[in-house]
């Protein structure tokens, strides 16, 4: 039997979303050799289900107090907006702006609260309000008698960020499978080695300076194979509306009502087909949503849609839902962690981005923990490449 071949990467970013594709290219224009392995379409279960909001903190902040949460993603909308000019490690100039803000409209009876939220210190600079005037047509109407606020606050589109985010590292991107032809070697908590079956049967070693396990909801099965046990992983999970009519006006928006969470958040998309989507998260996704059937989750939709935007027609929509779980470090709380997580046992670096818009903030604290060569070498590999993942309105 032939002895397998090896190969040696400074580092192997094992996951297929926009934290290990991120990270990726940023240690690749730093001049590592990287290989990324995944064993699913790109983008696919978070990353593609994601909204799309790049968060700069301001909807965890309503209260009128900046959290940790918030202060960690003050600086993320420019970040992406510049890697979306071309500027930096990352070239996301192909991808699409779907709007460059969102809207916070306030329930009439939280006027007073949005109205001193909006003119604090806090926020000032990153906010203002929406003369009347300006109202975009789904709330210019006597029915609505809350005030709109402008937040600067990006929205992407997941789609088009995966596919161009997948184009810089095109060459060092494979597809396995864990059960076939793709198996762990550990010593002790280190990864000694990856070990790649070919089509042809032969072996390839691949070991690394530093394997990156940046998989999502991925990691926990890895984690237990290496036999880490800390961090642990928690999922948090959602249970998304999805409302497709044709002339849907665009909606970018965060509803401000009573409570912690946005009744709603909704973001506007386009399938495969061209129809236009409103894809709903916010408070109605969570845990009452996530209890919910099917069918008992649309009913609340139409419900929350009746009572808040009662003149908006959706009179022939088609409705539908996604369930997905938010895969995170275990935080003993269950809620959300405030920024990016990234630790390092022995030769493994376990990372969650825990939201979309904290990829670059994931990604700049890899570059840190990591070493690598003066020029970036490819690896090559007789295996086959991913495909691009759908987003949930176009899944079967």
């Amino acid at each position: 039997m032939n002895e397998p071949r090896t190969a040696l990467a400074d580092t192997v970013i094992v996951g297929g979303g926009v934290a290990a594709l991120w990270t990726a290219n940023v240690l690749k224009n730093a001049g590592q050799s990287v290989v990324v392995l995944t064993n699913s379409p790109l983008g696919a279960g978070q990353s593609l289900a994601a909204q799309g909001v790049i968060h700069g903190g301001l909807k965890y902040a309503v209260g009128g107090k900046l959290t940790d949460s918030s202060e960690e993603l003050a600086d993320m909308p420019e970040r992406w907006l510049a890697a979306m000019r071309g500027e930096g490690p990352v070239d996301l100039r192909g991808a699409d702006l779907l709007c460059d803000h969102q809207l916070m409209w306030s329930l009439p009876n939280v006027i007073s609260k949005t109205v001193g939220f909006f003119g604090s210190k806090a926020v000032r600079g990153r906010s203002g309000s929406v003369p009347r005037e300006d109202y975009p047509p789904i709330f210019d109407t006597a029915e609505y008698k809350g005030k709109l606020f402008r937040i600067d606050e990006p929205v992407v589109d997941p789609v088009s960020i995966i596919r161009e985010l997948a184009k810089g590292v095109a060459d060092e991107t494979w597809l396995v499978d864990w059960n076939q032809n793709a198996a762990l070697k550990v010593d002790g908590e280190n990864i000694s080695a990856i070990q790649l079956t070919q089509p042809d049967g032969s072996n390839v070693r691949l070991e690394a300076g530093q394997f990156l396990l940046a998989a999502g909801a991925g990691n926990g099965e890895l984690l237990s194979q290496i036999g880490i046990t800390e961090p642990s992983m928690q999922r948090r999970p959602l249970h998304q509306l999805i409302v497709r009519k044709k002339g849907l006006p665009n909606l970018y928006s965060v509803c401000v009502g009573t409570g912690p969470k946005p009744p709603m958040v909704t973001t506007t998309h386009h399938d495969s087909e061209g129809r236009t989507v409103w894809y709903i998260g916010g408070d109605i996704a969570e845990q009452a949503g996530v209890a919910r059937s099917e069918a008992e989750q649309i009913e609340a939709g139409k419900a929350i849609f009746a009572k808040l935007l009662p003149w908006v027609d959706l009179e022939g929509a088609d409705w539908f839902t996604w369930r997905g779980d938010r895969a995170e470090p275990h935080t003993g709380t269950g809620d959300r962690p405030p920024g990016a997580y990234l630790k390092r046992v022995g030769n493994v670096l376990i990372a969650w981005p825990t939201k979309l818009a904290l990829a670059p903030n994931l990604a700049d604290q890899v570059l840190r923990d990591t070493e690598g060569g003066d020029s970036v070498e490819t690896i090559q590999f007789d295996l086959p490449r991913p495909d691009l993942g759908a987003a949930p309105w176009d899944l079967p």
